[in-house]
């Protein structure tokens, strides 16, 4: 049925632009519009997370155990905190709190790899052993955030430190 119903708004589409001397759109043009319409997801917005410095934890009360994601090539500080009861990153200077998914992995220190929001969800995986360092848990990891429709909208590999902030 879904491919009668694409057919007739593809023949409807071509005969609507076909008159007055316009140029009626190749079927591949055709195609794309109905499918566009039919998506209804908006284009795909990167996103570059800030790091979440030392005065956005004392304003935002965000102190806690929890894991601290710095990317490669980011600088020193952390663009993600990962905590027993939320996830922090901050978007055009506003931190956001996301909720633990409690179905996920446990990471260390009471963190989760899975933290979800209204507007996007992340995942923190380790992908390198998980060594003790002095009270301190480091390992490589990676991280991935999505938009509301689970596409990747930030992805990067970097260090990984779980203590107390």
């Amino acid at each position: 049925m879904q491919g009668m119903a694409r057919t007739a708004l593809i023949s409807l589409a071509l005969l609507g632009t076909s008159g007055c001397g316009e140029k009626a759109p190749s079927d591949a043009e055709a195609i794309a519009a109905v499918e566009a319409a039919q998506d209804g997801k908006p284009p795909v917005k990167p996103l570059q997370p800030q790091p979440i410095l030392y005065p956005d934890i004392t304003q935002n009360k965000l102190h806690g155990t929890g894991c601290a994601f710095v990317a490669d090539g980011g600088g020193l500080g952390a663009v993600l905190l990962a905590q027993d009861k939320r996830g922090i990153i901050k978007l055009d200077g506003h931190v956001e709190v996301l909720a633990p998914d409690a179905g996920s992995h446990k990471m260390p220190k009471g963190s989760w790899s899975r933290y979800t929001g209204k507007e996007r969800a992340l995942t923190l995986t380790a992908i390198g052993p998980i060594t003790p360092a002095g009270g301190a848990d480091q390992f490589k990891g990676k991280l991935i955030i999505t938009d509301a429709f689970e596409r990747p909208v930030f992805e990067a590999t970097g260090d990984v430190q779980c203590k107390a902030i």
